[in-house]
């Protein structure tokens, strides 16, 4: 059973006949880490697991990138660097927390001369925080590298010894010395290594101890942007220690610097100090000493050192500040003071050098933990709109550890009583839903209808506001059936019309007339058994008058396609007597203003337009052929044009006889020797002897479809 989970709410009881089972959070060694913080059970004796719950209690204990991951909301989460779970924070190359490498810049470069003289040779200043140290030798060789402190104490390889590989502190962090291991046959050997990942507080000296032939050394760091640009510069050559015929040191560095200062400063405050014969000092690194497979080596002392020319002030160390934190791992310094190192006296901070001047460097203190407490959240929202309602808010069991607070077991807060976590709410009066109107009538006259009322959703002040704002559940029925008991087909009909037919004589009037069976459903006739009403009536206008009147035909079409142009319609005079009409003579109506036969008729513009010649004759008598035709674009008045619409170009060609050649002529020697044969047979020139032979094969395959019609 997973951390932070009782047995009763989460051990499964379901599967006989096991009757006990093991409940554990799956792991990342089984499933993968995206289901870590499951619950899972399994039987007792069984190798099957089963799922209980999507995810364990908040606080469960997993393993993602740490040991002190926890379970939240079903994910495992690890701790960023600023102590936040899940935050995904992590250092960046400026050692900055949650940083985007914005603040430093990248200082790389190679130490590539090959012989210097026998001995130390300093190589590199590397500044106050410096962060992700990384010195390497591209390849195995005699030569060892080494690293001296600001202030002359040595760090490793120093006092013409070899140190042993390890981890050996020094300008406030941890350097990792590595030296080559055997390679397999036809590997190439590394060479040796310095990484640390800072930042350092005091400025570091890097050596070589040279032997033999230098394969070359790779450096890389970063240092703050805020911090005045330095400016790599090549540090110039030992003196000679050697006779004068050796060869001097030409372009011993390859550098580059990805933000390089706009202006260079002076050699004295390069990345790289001035050549110097400085020895080391006696004060050496308490790293562990011991001696790698060939490597335990010690350096002929050399005899060209100078003398001790060290100031007699040097920085010192002295009690411890206040610490930090009161529990949970806090932080404290100790003083750095200026000391007279001939007598042990203390004196002015101006006597010692402020450019060797060492950082505090931080100590632990009162790591003893803090007693842990409940931390809330805030309060979520109501549960409801209106009425009365819930918030919620989330219980985390937390603890200090100096400046921040990460959460931790909920176990270890089972001594303190928890905070609520719900409280009731109420935002507002809820809205009621009020009955506005009676029952409408029913839809139908007979059978099931429906009805209908109005049903509004009531304010407290009396106004109507949205449904959204009611209850939906208690919302009173705003429609519902209605029986008006059982429908009987039967002939309805309308009124007769108010008018005859025919103004004068004899007419009709009519009305509607149909079978109606359920109420308003119409059926057919066959459904009303009694006789249907009658649609007409006889009705009589009166006497009829005769009347003369002109009578007009419809409009011919335009004359034009386009433009200006006529069109024309008959006129007559006629008679007519009631519904006949006959035609009299013009002199009859010559007492009528006669309408016009003629009137102007508008096309709009000519425009230009695509016009062909007829399609020429097939190209051959079967098997598909081609006809041409010749397509122009013209405009009104008959000219060239390129104005016509390229989309609705007719055609300038069309397969024709596409009905196969067969039966195909089987005598091979039945060939058409001219290219006019289609001519030949359409002229029926076969029945002659010169173009039955010269045109065999269009004239045979013309007399076998001959016989076939």
């Amino acid at each position: 059973m997973p951390i932070g989970h009782s047995a009763s709410p989460h051990t499964p009881r379901a599967f006989n006949p096991v009757t006990d089972q093991t409940c554990t959070s799956k792991r990342k060694s089984s499933v993968g880490p995206e289901k870590q913080c499951e619950l899972t059970c399994r039987p007792s004796g069984y190798r099957f697991y089963v799922r209980q719950a999507e995810r364990v209690r908040d606080g469960t204990s997993c393993f993602n990138s740490s040991a002190n991951d926890v379970c939240v909301e079903g994910q495992c989460l690890s701790e960023g660097c600023d102590g936040i779970l899940g935050s995904g924070s992590v250092i960046d190359k400026c050692g900055v927390c949650g940083g985007k490498d914005a603040s430093c810049r990248k200082v790389t470069g190679s130490f590539q001369n090959a012989t210097v003289p026998l001995g130390y040779h300093k190589l590199l200043d590397i500044p106050s925080g410096a962060t992700f140290i990384n010195i390497t030798e591209k390849r195995a060789s005699p030569n060892y590298l080494a690293m001296r402190s600001g202030t002359g104490a040595s760090v490793v390889n120093g006092r013409w010894a070899v140190d042993p590989p390890g981890e050996y502190k020094a300008g406030g962090t941890t350097f990792t010395y590595t030296r080559p291991k055997a390679q397999a046959e036809g590997e190439e050997e590394r060479g040796e290594t310095l990484t640390a990942p800072g930042p350092t507080t005091t400025q570091l000296q890097l050596y070589i101890i040279f032997h033999q032939k230098n394969p070359g050394i790779d450096y890389e760091f970063y240092v703050p942007v805020e911090k005045p640009a330095e400016r790599v510069v090549e540090r110039a050559r030992d003196p000679p220690r050697e006779p004068a015929a050796r060869a001097p040191l030409r372009s011993p560095f390859t550098v580059s610097v990805e933000d390089p200062a706009p202006a260079a400063p002076p050699v004295s405050s390069s990345v790289f100090s001035a050549p110097s014969a400085e020895r080391w000092s006696p004060d050496r690194s308490q790293a562990a000493r011991g001696s790698a497979p060939n490597r335990n080596v010690r350096i002929p002392p050399r005899t060209d050192l100078p003398l001790d020319t060290q100031s007699p002030f040097v920085w010192r160390r002295g009690a411890l500040s206040e610490c930090t934190a009161s529990c949970g791992k806090g932080t404290q310094y100790r003083e750095i003071l200026c000391i007279n190192r001939h007598s042990d006296q203390e004196v002015p901070e101006r006597k010692c050098d402020s450019a060797t001047k060492p950082s505090p460097e931080e100590e632990p203190c009162n790591t003893h933990p803090c007693p842990p407490f409940w931390e809330t959240s805030t309060w979520s929202e109501c549960s409801v709109s209106c009425g009365p309602g819930l918030q919620q808010r989330q219980l985390q069991c937390r603890q200090s550890f100096g400046d921040r607070h990460t959460m931790v077991l909920p176990q270890r807060c089972a001594g303190l009583p928890p905070p609520h976590s719900t409280q009731p709410c109420q935002l507002r009066l809820c809205s009621h839903w009020e009955v506005s109107s009676d029952w409408s009538s029913c839809s139908v006259d007979c059978g099931v209808g429906s009805r209908s009322r109005s049903v509004r959703c009531v304010s407290e002040e009396g106004g109507e506001v949205n449904d959204k704002e009611c209850n939906t559940r208690l919302k009173p029925l705003g429609s519902e059936e209605c029986n008006m008991g059982p429908c009987v087909t039967n002939w309805y009909f309308s009124d007769w019309s108010q008018t005859c037919s025919a103004q004068c004589g004899p007419g009709v009037q009519r009305r509607e007339v149909v079978c109606l069976t359920h109420g308003k459903e119409e059926g057919g006739e066959e459904n009303c058994v009694a006789e249907r009403p009658a649609e007409m009536k006889a009705c009589n206008g009166g006497p009829c008058a005769a009347v003369t009147m002109w009578y007009s035909s419809p409009w011919t079409p335009c004359n034009v396609r386009c433009g200006s142009g006529t069109q024309r319609r008959d006129i007559i005079c006629v008679q007519r007597a009631g519904a006949d009409f006959s035609v009299v003579q013009p002199e009859d109506c010559s007492h009528l203003e006669k309408p016009s036969p003629v009137q102007e008729c508008d096309q709009g513009e000519c425009l230009p337009q695509w016009l062909t010649t007829e399609w020429s004759a097939c190209s051959r008598s079967c098997g598909k052929g081609v006809q041409m035709r010749e397509v122009r674009c013209l405009t009104a008045d008959k000219k060239h044009s390129v104005d016509c619409d390229a989309a609705s170009k007719p055609d300038q060609e069309q397969f024709c006889n596409t009905i196969p050649c067969s039966p195909q002529v089987t005598d091979e020697n039945c060939k058409d020797r001219r290219h006019n044969c289609v001519m030949v047979v359409q002229a029926r020139l076969c029945v002659y002897s010169y173009y039955k032979t010269a045109c065999c094969a269009s004239c045979t395959q013309s007399a076998q479809r001959a016989k076939r019609h």
